[in-house]
């Protein structure tokens, strides 16, 4: 690579050159030094490409104003502690170089100024690229659920409206990681040499092999995960140090955000004293199953049930709406807190409405894809 003196020189007698103001000695001299440095041809070919451009489009009478131009943009790239404004007429003052010169020296430095900066964009956005490439992300819209299988064989049912993502250049060398917003049933593929991980807002869960369910939607009030069998570590976000084992047929529940007491997905009510200076952010719970029914609630949806028990509309609203991907919205207030029972499977989303407010009544209308409960 040619030195910053040498590279003056260059870009001098190259500008001599296109100015058609280079003797025969100095049109030699910048052969040679291509010669001697090819990585200066693309720089040097591009220049002159947009100075025969330019060339075209300037007169004498709009040189100046051009420069102008190309000068003013030169501070979106450099910071300098005095700035002079410049105008037309400090460039019609005599000088060494001629205004063709001028300007082509200003379009050297902004060429290079322009072709840094573009590379550098690229290079980093190639980077980004790579990355975002080697994600992989499966998602459900509401209304729909989804099984997929890993690439260790581990299977996953996705819930209504969730998201499961995974990296698919280091998944299962050394750990088996995804990240989870939403609810998913795991059934693991053992391998006791590549724990799998799952990652969401409240909690990692960690295991070898084994069956589970995790719930963990970012606009609900709880996290939970339930263990069927085998056996599961979870570390919670804001208590590395804190680890807690899951037996089979248990499940631990974590608020999302201070409250004065914690209503289970599955109805279970657990009550905080008034005066209880602080609120309990973790539970671990039996699991419980509906002998009427004859399911668990928290896997009911594996079984395309949509089940809640003893469960405030307020909360059955969102279950709904991940459920028939439509949304729904509680004008009156005092529903919100009114408490409902449910189990369905091949109803339609009227329908569900429709046997619910028999229970305990209240309106409702469709508006395209909302239903306004009221």
């Amino acid at each position: 690579m040619i030195m910053d003196q040498s590279q003056n020189q260059f870009w001098n007698l190259l500008s001599k050159k296109l100015s058609n103001e280079a003797s025969p000695q100095e049109l030699q001299e910048v052969e040679i030094i291509l010669l001697n440095n090819p990585e200066l041809h693309h720089q040097a070919d591009l220049l002159t490409k947009m100075w025969q451009q330019e060339a075209k489009k300037n007169k004498v009478g709009s040189e100046a104003a051009y420069v102008r131009h190309i000068m003013k943009h030169k501070d979106d790239f450099f910071t300098e502690e005095h700035h002079q404004d410049i105008t037309v007429e400090d460039f019609e003052k005599p000088s060494f170089f001629t205004k063709r010169r001028l300007a082509l020296f200003s379009l050297v430095a902004f060429t290079l100024i322009a072709t840094g900066v573009i590379y550098f964009l690229t290079q980093r956005t190639k980077s980004a690229s790579v990355a975002a490439e080697a994600i992989s992300s499966v998602a459900t819209k509401n209304g729909n659920r989804t099984k997929l299988i890993l690439p260790d064989g581990s299977q996953v049912w996705l819930n209504a409206g969730s998201n499961l993502d995974y990296n698919i250049a280091d998944f299962n060398k050394e750990v088996r990681e995804v990240s989870l917003n939403g609810e998913a049933y795991f059934d693991v593929t053992k391998n006791a040499d590549k724990p799998f991980i799952i990652h969401t807002k409240k909690m990692d869960i960690k295991v070898i092999g084994t069956a589970f369910n995790i719930r963990s939607y970012n606009d609900e009030k709880i996290t939970e995960a339930s263990l069927i069998r085998g056996s599961i570590e979870v570390t919670l976000k804001d208590r590395k140090d804190q680890k807690i084992i899951l037996k089979p047929n248990e499940k631990i529940s974590i608020a999302n955000e201070e409250t004065q007491n914690i209503v289970l997905n599955n109805g279970q009510k657990v009550d905080v004293k008034k005066d209880a200076k602080s609120v309990p952010q973790i539970l671990v719970t039996d699991l419980k199953s509906n002998p009427v029914y004859n399911i668990i609630p928290e896997i009911a949806w594996t079984q395309n049930k949509l089940y809640f028990e003893d469960q405030s509309l307020e909360d059955i609203g969102p279950m709904i709406e991940r459920w028939f991907g439509k949304e729904v919205v509680i004008e009156k207030e005092s529903l919100k807190k009114v408490r409902y029972t449910g189990n369905f499977e091949n109803e339609t989303m009227e329908e569900v409405l429709s046997y619910l407010k028999l229970s305990k009544p209240f309106n409702f209308r469709f508006e395209n894809d909302t239903v306004v409960i009221y």
